[in-house]
């Protein structure tokens, strides 16, 4: 009796000597017609054999890899979800160090544009007291005139930055992952939407040539297909 490997390098064989046979038949004739169905009904009862032959051993294979891949998820889930509770941890603790150093960074920059402020002030009131000072009254009004274009400047403040407290751990980093929710469908332009190719293609298998849609050309492919000897 034939091992499973004869039987598989057998049909094979066979197989590889069809593209050959098919290429010799040049069908020109109602005989060569016919010839060329028989063929493709052998081709079909070959394939029975292939199937017969193949599947089983797929079958047995798909059987195992879906259980392997059963188990490597069995042992896989527990780590999925620590790994979970321990990044959302990282992530709450990283946006609340982020919104302190903000909180920070918009304190100590309000009191900067406060001091900028007060030395603005101060600058303009020494100037108000030399003008007030001063017994040339030209000198006097253009120290004037300086003092008011001191006080119409806007104010000008040293930029504060301050860092984040999160530490750093070798080998972890944050990403950002920009993501999309539709609001409001009527306002999406036409350069981002897409054809619903299976609506369409369920309405022109019903409806076949009687297809109306504006927009899509219907076409029919004929096919030849192979019954049972």
């Amino acid at each position: 009796m034939a091992s499973v490997i004869e039987m598989q390098q057998h049909v094979v064989e066979r197989a590889l000597t069809w593209p050959q046979r098919a290429g010799a038949l040049t069908i020109t004739t109602p005989d060569t017609y016919v010839d060329a169905g028989e063929m493709l009904k052998g081709i079909k009862a070959l394939r029975n054999e292939i199937d017969a032959t193949f599947d089983p051993i797929i079958k047995a294979a798909h059987a195992a890899h879906v259980e392997a891949n059963a188990q490597k998820k069995r042992a896989e889930l527990p780590l999925a979800e620590a790994e979970a509770i321990l990044k959302r941890g990282l992530i709450a603790f990283d946006a609340e160090q982020e919104r302190i150093r903000r909180a920070e960074e918009q304190r100590l920059q309000e009191l900067a544009r406060q001091e900028a402020e007060t030395q603005r002030l101060a600058d303009a009131a020494a100037l108000e007291r030399e003008a007030s000072a001063s017994v040339d009254l030209t000198e006097g009004y253009h120290l004037r005139r300086e003092a008011e274009a001191l006080l119409e400047q806007p104010i000008v403040a040293p930029v504060v930055v301050v860092e984040k407290a999160t530490p750093k751990v070798a080998g972890i980093s944050f990403s950002t992952t920009w993501r999309f929710r539709v609001v409001d469908p009527t306002k999406v332009p036409r350069e981002y939407l897409a054809v619903d190719t299976l609506k369409v293609g369920g309405v022109v298998r019903a409806m076949k040539g009687e297809t109306n849609i504006p927009g899509i050309e219907v076409y029919a492919e004929q096919n030849a297909r192979a019954g049972s000897r």
